[in-house]
């Protein structure tokens, strides 16, 4: 069987599901006759729902166009034998895929009992000890400037001042924001001070960046 290569489609994203750029193209210069047959190098990359793998491939073959999969092609799996094969193929690389998803789901949620995860809330920075190539004991200490401006919102705040009054109060007496646009620092706003004011974070890791602080401390004298 003679092959004339017509196009080349690099796909980045997980075969999860179908909503992939680069896969949507593919499917789409098919229905427009551009090529006749789609070479994969298994059946995982084209698909690992098989629910989809198998509505796509009988759409493509409505307007005659086949796949061909290098590491089944031997089977014919638009017979029924290759299509329970493909099937079963399918099924498991789903199955995998889930089972994967769960695991690391796990293993995020057992090292969140004991780490630090996500962005540092304002008033604090993330430090972690480096082994290798690893980030281990990802925790987080104060930011002493940040801190100072903490404590001055909450005084604020204390005066019963309003979000607005206190943010233009920073943004008046040139009190920099954590955030840059363009290489500037960004204005202060309502909605930010609330947001950093109501954050339960804060209450939450102040006994474990106490403690971190001193152990950090102590490694320093």
């Amino acid at each position: 069987m003679g092959w004339t290569w017509v196009k080349t489609y690099y796909d980045q994203e997980s075969a999860k599901d179908t909503n992939r750029e680069k896969f949507q193209e593919m499917i789409i210069d098919a229905k427009n006759g551009l090529f006749e047959g789609i070479c994969i190098v298994d059946s995982d990359r084209f698909s690992r729902s098989t629910k989809d793998m198998l509505t796509i491939m009988d759409d493509l073959l409505t307007y005659e166009v086949k796949l061909h999969i290098h590491n089944l092609q031997h089977i014919n799996i638009y017979s029924e034998q290759g299509r329970f094969m493909l099937t079963n193929l399918a099924a498991f690389s789903e199955f995998f895929r889930g089972q994967l998803a769960t695991k690391i789901r796990a293993g995020v949620k057992q090292k969140m009992k004991n780490e630090w995860f996500g962005q540092a809330p304002y008033g604090y920075t993330i430090l972690s000890d480096t082994i290798g190539n690893r980030k281990l004991n990802t925790r987080l200490i104060q930011n002493e400037e940040e801190q100072k401006i903490l404590i001055l919102m909450r005084k604020l705040k204390a005066e019963e001042k309003s979000y607005s009054e206190i943010a233009n109060y920073l943004n008046e007496n040139g009190i920099p924001t954590r955030l840059k646009r363009d290489g500037n620092k960004c204005s202060w706003y309502p909605s930010t001070v609330r947001n950093i004011l109501m954050r339960d974070e804060f209450k939450h890791y102040e006994k474990q960046v106490k403690n971190v602080s001193s152990v950090d401390q102590t490694k320093d004298t």
